[in-house]
């Protein structure tokens, strides 16, 4: 028996999803029959001196790792998964006969690693894998680490056991290849964010959008006067008085250290954080501290105030020096636009202020302000988020370079949508029916998905398809973005990574390779395959081994440590209560107050379990919200008389709904003010399970790991409504036509579950 590598050719622009699809070797090419055997393998890598040293220069980190940084990145991710000891050796020449990893710089021309636009780039990369050895060859240091991604990617889809012979040769369409995260309307971890660089850099994203400063809707309910209004300023200023100023909660910061172990964490895997510092809007921050800064809307610097500009520059002269990049964002943003001429010499004056004083390049949010007087310096990159905002194909004809966040595609509003915002809502989960599968009725609709060129909406609108042009900046690519419009209760930290899990691979492959999608129905199971197997974090809270637990002796008033840390969704937990307890973890905490409340609480917000209707929270279209206005559910604290059987179960749609002796209770749950103040609604909360540590009246833990509460175990991602995609099982091939676009080189790969391999094979 001997396995046969089998190609199809079925066009020159599919999309390549994970990973690059294997082919059988062109004429010329060496013989690449033989599989690289993973148990056999040496467990070894080497890394030629050259490559060792060099660092890359053409990316936008003011910190780039060298080869050998990358590849201990890399030694310690093999390490942890393989639970082996992996040696890494620099050497001047690679050995013949050397089995294990090697790493080389590529000795090729530099035309065969491009963008879109014809520039070199040192992001591409060639991988063979051949008998014992798999050789990567970057074009530098970066290259040679997405290397070390397609090949974690072959060897997590074998199963670690057999990958066939392969020769990849490959560069990503786009530089620009990001998510954006609002921690300017909510507080993230250190650890959090830098599991999500660690998440993302596995799918060969480049970019992490850092939104630092905002406040919560001013028009939107919860605060009756502006300075009570929610108000968020993530890093910690060493100047005092500016940290007096700026932040609200100095537990809620990263000082200059967070910042900057952040900042290696990420550049260590390829990717550099992007900070923003919002103005002249959403500068709450600011206008609070100095409230004679403000318009009449309150949120909005006065810029012909004579020291609002100052106020500006002086924050950004503390931060500029934290900032290992490039390029920063400056914000601005739906200023108001009688103030045009205002907006334009503050964005030209905080350019040069921020490029005489670091030698970095601004960016900012599209806003075409309506002046006839002046304009945005061309030198300034301009990331557009909606049509009507700025005009794309106008920006590029002035000589802008572009970034792609469309809002139609890219935004999500964590927890709830913006409705009514038009022209379309924006998902909770990211929406990845808007990428690969157009509008109904639409002309051209049959041959119309979205890429990162096409800053449209419709396949009908064609004046904002921005091709890639030779030689010139254009469009960089794209960024999406997770938004906490409806404030920091509405959600916990890990709900940002459920709602971004699946968009973060897709739009890295979209802006890496570009193209169509042959299969669009099999791209949710795929998706939820690699969000599920991307190494060396644990987002989806799934490495816990706890079962169960049965108090002994213990004095209930003394903490007992379970070990479990945290279960993700989905899942089943049942307690026996005979009192008052608290169940905690990083994460979160559930506890029974003597009153009889049940509480989670996350975050410092705390959320009482509530009377709902036990089929209420499904609606298809709106993912567990509940409407105020069409609802029998009361809403009121529910109160649990102690002794009882509690069952809690965790999933994204459904939240933690909880049953007493068998009976439905209700669901945790928070009110969120909806856009514009006009759409109220209870929506769910997805905890965790903490089983990291016991107090008080709790008998016996079980644990089980399925979701429940009329949920379906998965998360959504095709749209608003549920998705139904799983894994892909053993039994199951996800075939995805895949080629270099730009190169035509046409493969087929096909994905089969945990033990499957990584071609399409056939026994001969």
């Amino acid at each position: 028996m001997k396995l046969g590598i089998v190609t199809f050719a079925v066009g020159a622009f599919a999309l390549q999803l994970l990973p690059p699809p294997i082919a059988a070797p062109a004429s010329g090419q060496p013989d690449l029959s033989a599989s690289f055997r993973y148990k056999d393998v040496a467990k070894s890598i080497y890394i030629t001196r050259d490559l060792a040293s060099h660092r890359d220069m053409g990316g936008l980190t003011l910190i780039p790792p060298s080869g050998q940084e990358f590849a201990q990145t890399f030694r310690d991710e093999l390490a942890g998964l393989t639970k082996e000891d992996w040696s890494l050796e620099v050497v001047d020449s690679l050995a013949e006969d050397a089995s294990g990893i090697l790493l080389s710089l590529y000795n090729g021309s530099e035309s065969d690693f491009t963008y879109a636009t014809g520039a070199p780039t040192e992001e591409g990369y060639q991988l063979i894998i051949k008998g014992d050895k798999a050789t990567i060859s970057g074009a530098g240091a970066r290259g040679a680490f997405w290397g070390t991604r397609t090949l974690l990617q072959y060897l997590i889809v074998s199963n670690w056991t057999e990958v066939p012979g392969v020769s990849v040769k490959e560069a990503p369409n786009y530089p620009t290849r990001g998510y954006l995260l609002d921690a300017g309307r909510k507080w993230y971890s250190p650890a959090f964010l830098k599991d999500l660089c660690t998440y993302a850099s596995f799918f060969k994203m480049s970019e992490f959008h850092y939104h630092t400063s905002d406040n919560y809707p001013l028009n939107r309910g919860h605060n009756e006067t502006w300075t009570d209004v929610y108000t968020q300023f993530s890093l910690h200023p060493e100047d005092e008085e500016l940290a007096a100023g700026l932040v609200q909660r100095p537990n809620q910061t990263l000082s200059r250290a967070d910042f900057e172990d952040l900042q290696q964490h990420c550049a260590q895997r390829g990717i550099t954080v992007i900070p923003e510092i919002e103005a002249p809007g959403h500068c709450l921050a600011i206008t609070k501290w100095k409230p004679e800064l403000a318009l009449a809307k309150k949120d909005l610097l006065n810029l012909t105030h004579p020291d609002s500009v100052p106020t500006v520059k002086r924050i950004w002269a503390e931060f500029l020096p934290w900032f290992q990049t490039k390029e920063v964002h400056i914000g601005a943003d739906e200023y108001d636009a009688t103030l045009a001429d205002d907006y334009n010499n503050f964005v030209n004056e905080m350019a040069a202020f921020v490029n005489t004083t670091s030698g970095k390049r601004v960016r900012i949010w599209g806003t075409e302000e309506p002046s006839n007087r002046t304009t945005i310096a061309r030198d300034v990159v301009v990331q557009h988020w909606q049509l009507g905002q700025s005009d794309p194909a106008q920006l590029r004809r002035d000589g802008h370079a572009l970034i792609n966040s469309a809002d139609y595609w890219a935004y999500m509003s964590l927890k709830n949508d913006h409705m009514p915002i038009s022209p379309a809502p924006y998902p909770q989960f990211f929406n990845t029916t808007r990428i690969v599968v157009p509008r109904d009725g639409e002309a051209n609709s049959a041959s119309w998905q979205w890429d990162p060129s096409f800053f449209n909406t419709s396949a009908a609108n064609t004046t904002q398809q921005l091709i890639p042009v030779a030689g010139g900046e254009g469009d960089r690519g794209a960024i999406l973005a997770a938004w906490n419009d409806n404030g920091p209760d509405a959600t916990t930290q890990l709900e940002a990574y459920y709602a971004m899990r699946k968009g973060i691979p897709l739009i890295a492959a979209k802006a890496w390779n570009g193209g169509r999608i042959e299969q669009p129905g099999d791209v949710e199971a795929l998706l939820e395959y690699w969000a599920t197997h991307a190494p060396s974090q644990d987002l989806e809270r799934h490495q816990t081994s706890f079962v169960s637990w049965t108090r002994g002796d213990e004095d209930e008033n003394t903490p007992v440590t379970l070990g479990g840390g945290s279960r993700g969704l989905n899942y089943t937990l049942t307690l026996s209560v005979t009192g008052p307890f608290k169940l905690s973890s990083d994460d979160a905490a559930l506890s029974l107050l003597p009153n009889g409340s049940l509480v989670f609480s996350a975050d410092s917000y705390e959320y009482p379990l509530r009377a709902v209707a036990e089929a209420d929270g499904f609606d298809p279209g709106h993912p567990g919200r509940i409407w105020v206005n069409a609802t029998t559910s009361s809403h009121e604290p529910v109160a649990v008389a102690a002794p009882a059987e509690v069952t809690i179960t965790g999933d994204a749609v459904g939240g933690a709904r909880v049953w007493v002796d068998g009976r439905f209770a209700g669901r945790f749950e928070v009110f969120v003010f909806g856009g514009r103040n006009t759409q109220f609604s209870w929506s769910q909360m997805a905890f965790v399970a903490p089983l990291q540590t016991v107090t008080g009246g709790v008998q016996k833990i079980v644990l089980a790991g399925s979701g429940g509460g009329g949920g379906n175990g998965t998360l959504p991602g095709g749209g608003n409504a549920t998705s139904t995609a799983a894994a892909p099982s053993p039994t199951t091939s996800l075939q995805y036509a895949g080629a270099m676009s730009r190169r035509g080189a046409y493969r087929m790969w096909s994905v089969a579950g945990a033990a499957c391999l990584v071609s399409c094979l056939v026994i001969l």
